[in-house]
């Protein structure tokens, strides 16, 4: 690498302070054809969120037929029930 100083850091705090000068008048340009300042209109105040403490968590089945155990699941389809049905047309 070469060893001469070029002022390579000086050249890059002047492009930067540009940059922040540039971007701060185009945001207040851009506030002014927005609307301006909306600040004068209070904030509504935030809403305390509900929070429920009577929480049960009995692990009880209501209703059915009286206590009778439930009727079983039918047994799933193996893989070659399809060739032994008969055409459903």
């Amino acid at each position: 690498m070469s060893e001469e100083s070029s002022g390579g850091g000086l050249k890059n705090a002047i492009i930067g302070l540009v940059t922040i000068i540039v971007t701060a008048i185009a945001g207040v340009i851009g506030k002014q054809l927005m609307g301006g300042d909306e600040a004068a209109t209070a904030p509504a105040p935030a809403v305390a969120p509900v929070i429920n403490l009577n929480v049960e968590n009995n692990n009880s089945v209501k209703g059915g037929s009286g206590g009778g155990a439930a009727a079983p699941a039918p047994a799933p389809k193996k893989k070659d029930d399809w060739a032994k049905e008969e055409p459903k047309w």
